[in-house]
């Protein structure tokens, strides 16, 4: 992420890539200062933690919950450092909340989608695993699976071998057995 800025004007805080100017209001932002980051525990430590796990959140319940403490750290750092600006309108603030209530939500709806689409995926794949195993071949006389695949090598000089005989014994069969000799 880019540098820590908060908007003196409307109160958008984020982190800034490229330009320096607010992408709501277009005015030029600040740089947060270490001291008010760690004051206001924004873009410190667990504010990224907060933002993270809004995502595992179970319950609606827990998710307002979350959301409700990052827009009221933020709160505290505007009211206390910004809203005496005379740049600052109360106005623009509230749809920048309104704004960050909304993207938080649709964040958290964005990652829990994403987390389903893993988990059906991931299940998936622990389903065809499992098929597979499923799947192993066994001999239908004895139920061993110690088996080998006829090769066509094996058919080929049978047949040299027996003629006609040697390939009809070995005809649309896949398998031997190792433990009982049966073809099957």
């Amino acid at each position: 992420m880019g540098k820590a800025m908060y908007c003196e004007k409307c109160g958008h805080v984020g982190g800034v890539l490229f330009g320096k100017k607010c992408s709501y209001c277009g005015t030029k932002m600040k740089t947060f200062s270490e001291e008010m980051k760690q004051k206001y525990n924004i873009f410190y430590g667990s504010w990224f933690t907060l933002l993270s796990e809004l995502h595992m959140l179970d319950t609606k319940e827990g998710e307002s919950r979350r959301i409700e403490e990052l827009l009221s750290r933020k709160n505290n750092f505007i009211m206390n450092e910004v809203a005496n600006n005379p740049l600052f309108s109360m106005e623009e603030y509230e749809r920048q909340v309104q704004n960050d209530r909304k993207s938080f939500y649709s964040t958290s709806q964005y990652h829990k989608y994403q987390i389903g689409e893993q988990q059906a995926k991931n299940l998936e794949i622990i389903q065809k695993e499992k098929d597979k195993q499923n799947y192993i071949p066994k001999c239908p006389i004895c139920g061993s699976t110690n088996i080998n695949k006829i090769s066509i090598s094996t058919r080929t000089v049978k047949t040299a071998v027996f003629g006609i005989i040697g390939a009809v014994d070995d005809a649309g069969k896949t398998y031997k057995s190792e433990n009982c000799g049966s073809k099957f």
